[in-house]
């Protein structure tokens, strides 16, 4: 098995509280999308779209200094016999995947601005996002917008998981890199 560097202990921990995160937000934003378009709203809709809320707002907090560590510390670098285009292709879809795990929550959050539906729970209530009027029909925009993101990175999560699995059974070190 070839020598592989890992990420620091404090960037994987990072990505697999982000990952359960985001595992957490498509099952949960599916149900909740499901029981809003089949107009079934009380209790249980309304804790599934704070519990929606409140971690969206979490993920994109959290890509902040997601992004601010990875500016900073150097990724390990690939096995040599790692051919470029793999190399390239990976890097590829994981910038991608940053852009829209900060794009999607950004249109989540102007759609509840938009509503606006800020409140989580109680009193608690996330911030307006600046320069959002508040706006019924640009909010129906914002999280069309929004739910075809999520889609969109679901579809780039499952093949980052695909290709983390075919690494781990090729024993090539690379799926050693986050764990």
């Amino acid at each position: 098995m070839p020598q592989i560097q890992k990420y620091p202990a404090g960037w994987r921990v990072l990505h697999w509280v982000m990952a359960l995160m985001v595992l957490t937000l498509i099952p949960v934003g599916l149900w909740m999308a499901s029981r809003a378009e089949a107009d079934i709203w009380g209790a249980l809709t309304n804790t599934l779209y704070s519990v929606h809320k409140a971690i969206g707002f979490s993920v994109l907090l959290l890509m902040i200094l997601r992004i601010a560590v990875k500016i900073r510390v150097k990724s390990p670098p690939y096995p040599e016999d790692m051919p470029r285009t793999l190399q390239i292709a990976a890097k590829s879809v994981h910038h991608l995947i940053y852009v829209l795990l900060v794009v999607t929550p950004l249109f989540g959050w102007a759609g509840v601005t938009a509503y606006p539906a800020l409140v989580i729970l109680g009193d608690v209530q996330l911030p307006a996002m600046p320069f959002v009027p508040q706006n019924e029909e640009l909010a129906g925009r914002l999280f069309y917008i929004h739910g075809w993101l999520a889609i969109t990175l679901g579809v780039l999560i499952a093949g980052h998981i695909a290709a983390a699995l075919r690494h781990l059974l090729r024993k090539d070190g690379i799926f050693r890199r986050m764990v």
